[in-house]
């Protein structure tokens, strides 16, 4: 019964799909479930085969053009008058002209320029796709299924487990943070790594997660030494126990190596987990942001306040001052960007963005800089000025 189900449902959906692309309109698989069972309840009244989705009747009535079920109701009519009146004049009729008939409308089916696609899109769906067309060939329609259902659950599991861990970079003359592999004029902030957790955190990616954070920060230990780890926990949409746990070893760990750990746009579902499990108040209600620039700008200013608690102590003394840092009003701590000029290819799809940006505005630059512009024949489409958090700077963008 249960073979007949997961075949019956399988064929009507695959069916379903390919006809729903070829002709543009969309189908509902939990409607076609109810429809399906409906059928099948009602024929198990009467004793009735197990009612689907016929592959083969299904290709033969788009090719001949039938829009409606109605087709259906003609197709038994017509089959019910065949047998009662018609079958002498089909009795020398050979077998596998049926057969010709179904193959003709099937073979369009077999979606070959798909395969192609896949191939050049994701191989792994190309692998998927041989595997179930493989499988069904040559173990039949069951296990084919069952093969190609497990490996899809192995490769969702395999990249699950082991999610993306982004490196962000700032561009510079903006609050823009995005990854270093798709800006290629970026800058570090100093003593400050940037990292984007690209999926939800679980027991089985928890750990890996962990090892490529320790990895990440030994790494740029010698171009950019950490000492405040920023975590964009924008695509982390949920976090379970040992990742609670793993998440407290981090902190742990980047604490005895005298590094602090803030997370930026955490969303209500992880938020409300840590606080559950403690960790809001582990970590510090002071360590979560709701923009990774404002994070960012208090990783700074903690850090300007280190510096001046430690300034003019021993080694030792500034060990024993590290618990009451965060004791420290921050609030008075100003943080200025300096004049900085930066440039995107990618922020904008038809130009590039320049960005300058400037701790004190100067009277009539705008003039100066697109006269540069287009000395050197470069169009300027639009440009536009924003003042800075302080009063005196300012900050050019040009499209």
């Amino acid at each position: 019964a249960m073979s007949a189900t997961l075949i019956g449902y399988m064929e009507s959906i695959a069916i379903g799909k390919n006809l729903a692309a070829t002709n543009g309109y969309e189908i509902d698989a939990t409607q076609e479930m109810l429809a399906l069972g409906i059928a099948n309840v009602v024929g198990a009244a009467f004793s009735c085969y197990p009612v689907t989705g016929s592959f083969s009747r299904s290709a033969v009535n788009n090719s001949t053009g039938a829009l409606s079920q109605f087709s259906g109701v003609l197709t038994a009519l017509v089959m019910l008058a065949t047998l009662m009146f018609l079958t002498p004049l089909f009795y020398y009729l050979p077998k596998f002209a049926l057969a010709a008939i179904v193959m003709n409308s099937v073979i369009p089916l077999v979606a070959f320029q798909e395969a192609r696609h896949l191939f050049h899109v994701k191989k792994q769906d190309f692998l998927l796709w041989v595997t179930a067309f493989l499988g069904t060939l040559f173990l039949g329609v069951l296990m084919g299924i069952l093969v190609a259902v497990g490996l899809s659950l192995i490769i969702v599991i395999y990249e699950s487990a082991r999610p993306q861990i982004t490196i962000l970079w700032r561009i510079p003359g903006t609050s823009i943070y995005r990854n270093m592999k798709q800006e290629s004029s970026g800058t570090f902030i100093q003593n400050v790594f940037i990292a984007r957790i690209g999926s939800s955190l679980y027991f089985a990616n928890a750990s890996f997660v962990k090892e490529m954070l320790l990895s990440h920060v030994n790494d740029l230990e010698e171009v950019n030494p950490t000492r405040y780890i920023v975590l964009e926990m924008t695509p982390v949409i949920s976090v379970d126990s040992t990742a609670c746990h793993v998440i407290k070893d981090v902190v742990n760990d980047f604490r005895t190596r005298g590094m602090h750990v803030a997370f930026a746009m955490t969303g209500n579902r992880v938020e409300k987990t840590l606080r559950k499990a403690g960790l809001r108040k582990f970590i510090g209600d002071q360590w979560f942001f709701p923009t990774v620039e404002e994070a960012v700008q208090y990783c700074v200013k903690h850090q300007h306040a280190r510096r001046r608690q430690s300034k003019g102590s021993s080694e030792g003394q500034e060990k024993l001052d590290q618990a009451k840092i965060d004791e420290i009003d921050i609030s008075a701590i100003q943080v200025h960007c300096g004049n900085e000029i930066g440039f995107s290819n990618d922020l904008h799809s038809n130009c590039s963005m320049v960005f300058v940006s400037l701790s004190k505005d100067v009277p009539m630059i705008m003039t100066e800089i697109t006269g540069v512009f287009k000395k050197n024949h470069i169009t300027i489409i639009r440009a536009q000025i924003d003042p800075t958090g302080d009063e005196m700077g300012a900050k050019h963008i040009y499209f």
